[in-house]
């Protein structure tokens, strides 16, 4: 059996510093979030968390980088954030749960609570609900406080980082719905190398792009976790997966027929032609599809 926590770092990366140019609009981005943030009246916590990230973004990764290389500072600049901003925050009103965050991503917070890309209304109490990754826990907890205690969230997330934290926000809110997996999902079972990125939603099977090492991850196919479970009927299938969301919905295949009113939530926006390729595939199972923005396709 692979070893699971045996991190393979890059070699021989090629050490380029960073142009003036691509400098200076980061600079700007980071500034433009932090004056969104300020403006339309964001968490202080927020606030805080995004000033200590403009300063690591645009002053010590750069200077970092020069002398230790993409890597490394990359790496150091991700272990600053996380110790700086471990916070407690409550999520938006009327809701009532709780989220603790240790490296806070201001468009996460945004695109699940303030711009509702999942379309939290059309969860209701007791359904049963599949979080395909999860990452920390922020549309799992979400989703456990709206299906309560008669309905079941199951959330999937590979990387042991982001899963020690999905584990923290359960207990955070003491959940007894919430059924966490340390796992992929794609087509097959057995194991996978998980590519891994100086940013916690960027984790990946399939792309190596800009990734800082990689760990083996055992991975399953939805249909065989189910029957593990021994869970048969879903109402809500969100998946989140970094460019492998049609390896998630092919073995997904069985839930899918036994659940004609399913609503599956897609991010696609990870390459050209994902959009298409989801609702294609969606389509063929006779599901109808919607295109949101954010390249958001859910079934309808």
């Amino acid at each position: 059996m692979p070893n699971q926590n045996k991190i393979q770092t890059k070699s021989n990366y090629f050490i380029k510093t960073p142009s003036i140019k691509g400098w200076l609009k980061n600079t700007k981005n980071s500034f433009l979030i932090l004056l969104r943030l300020i403006k339309f009246h964001y968490p202080l916590t927020l606030i805080r968390y995004q000033v200590v990230a403009f300063l690591a973004h645009t002053l010590i990764y750069p200077l970092m980088r020069l002398s230790l290389g993409k890597v490394k500072a990359a790496s150091i600049c991700t272990s600053f954030l996380r110790a700086r901003s471990s916070i407690i925050f409550s999520l938006p009103s009327p809701l009532k749960s709780k989220i603790a965050m240790h490296q806070i991503d201001p468009v996460l917070y945004e695109e699940i609570y303030l711009k509702n890309i999942y379309f939290h209304e059309i969860i209701k109490e007791g359904m049963n609900i599949v979080d395909v990754g999860a990452n920390i826990g922020a549309y799992t907890i979400l989703a456990a406080e709206k299906v309560g205690k008669d309905g079941k969230v199951i959330a999937i997330e590979p990387e042991p980082r982001n899963y020690e934290q999905l584990l923290e926000n359960i207990k955070l809110n003491n959940f007894q719905n919430v059924i966490p997996k340390n796992i992929a999902l794609t087509d097959h079972e057995g194991f996978e190398k998980l590519s891994l990125s100086p940013y916690s939603g960027k984790h990946t099977i399939l792309f190596e792009e800009d990734k800082i090492g990689s760990i083996e991850v055992p991975v399953k196919t939805l249909d065989n976790l189910l029957e593990e479970l021994n869970l048969k009927n879903v109402d809500i299938i969100k998946i989140d997966t970094e460019g492998a969301e049609i390896p998630v919905l092919k073995g997904a295949k069985k839930i899918l027929n036994a659940n004609p009113n399913l609503k599956i939530i897609v991010a696609a926006e990870h390459y050209p032609g994902e959009v298409k390729e989801v609702c294609k595939f969606l389509n063929e199972k006779g599901f109808k599809t919607k295109v949101f923005s954010k390249d958001t396709v859910m079934t309808v």
